[in-house]
């Protein structure tokens, strides 16, 4: 009996470290280079570029790639608290690109809630750039990077309610890149 109980103890332990591992999702040291996106918002709408080369033109010394599957509450935690370092700091450059799945009247109806800084997109290859490496098990990925390309922080999310609850460590990322 005492051998049972040890080993459904190890097997609950081995499913609560299991299902709390962080989910991988995105390029590794380097982002993965030029994509198009549609902007549905911001100076842009309604037209097709490549924000990370217009970033990079801009010689911003950090910036924010919020990739997401889903449009929801707790996605609109995480801009907000993007925005607000971006607000203090215009030199961030900052974009919300929709995969997945995603529609342009989401983000417009999202927009319309929220009144959002970050430019909202929708990636012209519908499940994101393929050099970034996205994970579809990943609900969010946020790669948080230095001129020049080289990634200060990502982060995976399976959830977006687990990257809510990340905004503040998110923002923090944020700030530190255009700190440096």
């Amino acid at each position: 009996m005492r051998i049972l109980g040890l080993a459904l103890a190890m097997v609950v332990g081995f499913a609560l470290t299991a299902s709390a591992e962080e989910i991988k999702s995105g390029p590794g040291k380097k982002i993965g280079g030029a994509f198009q996106v549609k902007a549905i918002t911001g100076e842009k709408a309604g037209t097709q570029l490549c924000y990370v080369c217009q970033y990079n033109a801009q010689k911003r010394p950090g910036v924010v790639l919020i990739f997401t599957q889903k449009v929801d509450e707790n996605l609109a935690k995480v801009v907000k608290a993007i925005d607000a370092v971006q607000k203090s700091n215009s030199k961030l450059g900052t974009v919300v690109v929709g995969v997945g799945g995603v529609e342009p009247a989401d983000l417009e109806k999202f927009q319309e809630s929220h009144k959002l800084t970050t430019p909202l997109t929708v990636a012209v290859d519908k499940d994101g750039p393929r050099a970034y490496k996205l994970n579809k098990d990943a609900a969010m990925t946020v790669l948080v990077y230095k001129q020049g390309g080289n990634i200060s922080k990502t982060f995976a999310f399976s959830d977006t309610k687990s990257a809510a609850e990340k905004a503040t460590e998110i923002g923090d990322a944020a700030k530190g890149v255009v700190a440096e």
